[in-house]
């Protein structure tokens, strides 16, 4: 039987993913978000991404879902995880127009009509493909070499106190918004969790997904420089 920890974190991913389809297309952009927000800050969502994306190259499955001039997914359940989320976060960075994606591949007169068919085409077999962290204990299966310990120990013994002077600088600040601040709080819990789990992969995960979100905020950006700058020193980004 699946433990409560992995059947909420599903749920919670489906109900994003749901949200995403019932939404208009102005709203994606925050759908987006929400989703791999979601992914970054659940270490069961992200240990479970990092299982999926070992061996995967996007640019190999873009190339082979993209092959004709309709849209296809992976046929393997891990691969679409890996592929679906790196695709999400090309939206995010804006590295992947959106638009242009879904005029070129989910062609329509009505533009939300468009979207409605991308995010029926996408998101379903996306959710479905995150079942598998209900299915098997995605923890035990991670590779002792995806453990650094002394890097990880090291990194987290000079980023804690950014960390935790951002989170004081987040908690405080009356400009912001309660949701956003929320956001980044949770981002910034998922984050340092991160640390103490001592897997590598999983670090990059998160900080990547804590510095896209936190990207607009300004008064964070000496913080992540210095965090990034530590993570960098000991090879964990």
């Amino acid at each position: 039987m699946p433990s409560k920890n992995v059947t909420q974190a599903y749920s919670l991913i489906s109900e994003r993913g749901k949200t995403m389809m019932n939404s208009k297309f102005i709203m994606s952009s925050n759908c987006i978000s929400s989703i791999l927000k979601t992914i970054a800050s659940i270490p069961v969502l992200t240990n479970y991404l990092i299982k999926c994306s070992q061996d995967f190259s996007f640019d190999q499955v873009m190339d082979r879902a993209t092959s004709t001039s309709k849209f296809t997914l992976p046929a393997q359940q891990k691969e679409i995880v890996a592929f679906v989320t790196e695709l999400l976060y090309k939206f995010d960075r804006k590295d992947i127009d959106l638009t242009k994606f879904i005029k070129i591949y989910y062609p329509s007169k009505n533009f939300e009509a468009s979207y409605k068919m991308f995010t029926q085409d996408i998101i379903p077999p996306y959710i479905m493909a995150f079942n598998g962290i209900v299915r098997e204990e995605e923890t035990k299966d991670i590779h002792l070499s995806d453990v650094a310990q002394a890097p990880a120990h090291a990194a987290k013994t000079q980023a804690t106190q950014y960390i935790l002077a951002l989170t004081e600088l987040v908690t405080n600040d009356n400009n912001l918004k309660d949701e956003l601040r929320d956001d980044y709080l949770l981002m910034l819990e998922g984050f340092l969790y991160s640390f103490e789990l001592n897997r590598t992969k999983m670090i990059k995960v998160v900080w990547t997904g804590l510095k896209s979100v936190m990207a607009q905020y300004k008064p964070a950006v000496s913080y992540i420089a210095a965090i990034e700058k530590i993570l960098a020193t000991y090879a964990l980004i």
